[in-house]
């Protein structure tokens, strides 16, 4: 009997480690599993953030395109106030009227300065219809043709973009 006690013993102790083998196996396939999952939240977690730093770069861009869009309105809207103080200041025969014009004028330039609208230059200059509007165009002897001869009109830029371009009397020909 004792015979067969010890071969119930051999069969207990061989049946243990399969047992446990198993047990290791499905806790290795467990452990594997749980690792496969958070090394998918952890790519979707950088993925979101990705996005979401994407979204905040373009929610600026478009903030700030926004203002430039909005501060060309209200430029556009003073070109007219500021042609209109040069046009009177030139019809202007008192020097006490005119310096008031000019002080005017003068802190319109300023105040264009400030924002970053520059004049854009006419004088010697050769003609470019990227910048300027041709409105007349005359011969003149000694000039080189498509050179600017005569501002009629102020032009502007913004930020390196035409506001108005400038209005000229060019050389031909």
């Amino acid at each position: 009997m004792k015979e067969k006690n010890n071969g119930t013993a051999h069969a207990k102790t061989a049946a243990q480690p399969t047992k446990e083998k198993d047990q290791l196996s499905e806790t290795e396939k467990l452990i594997a599993d749980l690792e496969a999952k958070a090394k998918a939240n952890l790519d979707l977690a950088k993925y979101q953030k990705a996005e979401f730093e994407n979204y905040k770069r373009r929610n600026q861009n478009a903030v700030a395109a926004s203002f430039q869009d909005g501060q060309t309105y209200v430029i556009n809207l003073l070109l007219p106030i500021y042609d209109g103080v040069v046009e009177a200041g030139k019809k202007i025969a008192d020097p006490a009227d005119l310096a008031g014009f000019e002080i005017i004028r003068k802190k319109l330039d300023d105040l264009f300065e400030k924002l970053g609208i520059e004049p854009i230059p006419t004088q010697d200059q050769p003609f470019d219809p990227k910048l300027h509007n041709a409105v007349a165009v005359e011969k003149v002897d000694g000039v080189a043709p498509d050179q600017v001869l005569e501002e009629w009109q102020k032009g502007f830029t913004f930020h390196g973009h035409v506001l108005r371009p400038a209005m000229v009397k060019v050389s031909g020909a």
